[in-house]
């Protein structure tokens, strides 16, 4: 039985044509993995901010909003770093380049922070005024 072998008729394609070297699928899932997390942050958050908005009864109405729409806009942030996060550290494993730094989690970081002195100064101020 003959095998035939399919060449290329464009010759000078193949020369240039560089050739990537295999991705490790654990750096694809491991990329993957991170990104669930940052969705599972973004979750919570909006979880957080959902509850706050219709389960706690919090005086003043403006403060009430603020505490309800922060989370939730921090959450819609999060989701969106986060993929913005996975989609270069994805682009940089496929070039075979350096991964970028993460500047992203330090600022929902910070972001969350100042929720929780925010909030905490709230129930402070509704345990006090009782």
């Amino acid at each position: 039985m003959r095998r035939f072998r399919f060449r290329s008729t464009n010759r000078r394609a193949d020369a240039v044509t560089p050739t990537l070297p295999r991705l490790d699928p654990r750096f694809a899932l491991a990329n993957e993995r991170t990104l669930l997390s940052w969705m599972r942050v973004a979750l919570a958050l909006i979880a957080a901010g959902t509850t706050v908005g219709t389960v706690v009864d919090i005086k003043p109405v403006w403060l009430h909003a603020a505490l309800a729409i922060a989370p939730i806009s921090l959450g819609l942030t999060a989701a969106l770093l986060g993929f913005a996060r996975w989609r270069r550290v994805d682009e940089a494993i496929r070039s075979n380049v350096e991964v970028p730094p993460d500047h992203e989690l330090r600022l929902v970081s910070i972001a969350v922070a100042l929720i929780a002195v925010i909030a905490g100064a709230a129930a402070l101020g509704g345990v006090l005024t009782r």
